[in-house]
């Protein structure tokens, strides 16, 4: 189990601090991934219960989630310089910051992502089904929590995971 150096965390949050005042490209990735969770947004907020018919549409408000929340990791894995893209760990590497707590800093910034999306869904469908449908089931959450925060995490943060580097 990995422990939070809350040194190493503070340099990582001064050094996105510092690309972010710097590129538009840091800008250009928060937003497309706006976008692409926006309409994931707009269609996870509807109870499950008008999906009922069509179970397929929870996949795909999913797969809109992996994409945006991906679009949106890629801000803290690569950078643009000279030209060229650089993983963002090559120029970290001059800094005394572990891989492991690079790897724990992007977790935790997909997790608060993950949780906010997670948790507005299951709000806005229990109010829209209960003002709406005269109903409330435990689909209601469970199906915001499972769409929006446990596959999108596990499968963004599994790639980050797998791809060392």
């Amino acid at each position: 189990m990995k422990i939070i150096d809350k040194k190493q965390q503070k340099l990582l949050d001064e050094f996105f601090q510092r690309e972010r005042s710097l590129g538009l490209v840091y800008y250009g990735f928060g937003v497309a991934a706006g976008i692409v969770l926006a309409i994931a947004a707009l269609l996870s907020v509807v109870p499950y219960q008008v999906w009922e018919g069509n179970r397929m549409m929870m996949g795909h408000v999913s797969l809109l989630e992996v994409t945006g929340m991906e679009i949106y990791m890629m801000q803290y894995r690569d950078l643009r310089e000279d030209g060229r893209n650089r993983r963002v760990y090559e120029i970290l590497c001059y800094l005394p910051v572990s891989y492991g707590q690079f790897v724990l800093y992007i977790l935790r910034k997909l997790l608060r992502l993950g949780l906010c999306l997670a948790g507005i869904s299951a709000a806005c469908q229990v109010v829209f089904a209960w003002a709406f449908l005269d109903t409330v089931a435990a689909g209601n959450l469970l199906m915001p929590f499972l769409g929006c925060l446990v596959l999108p995490v596990a499968l963004v943060g599994g790639t980050l995971l797998w791809s060392r580097g």
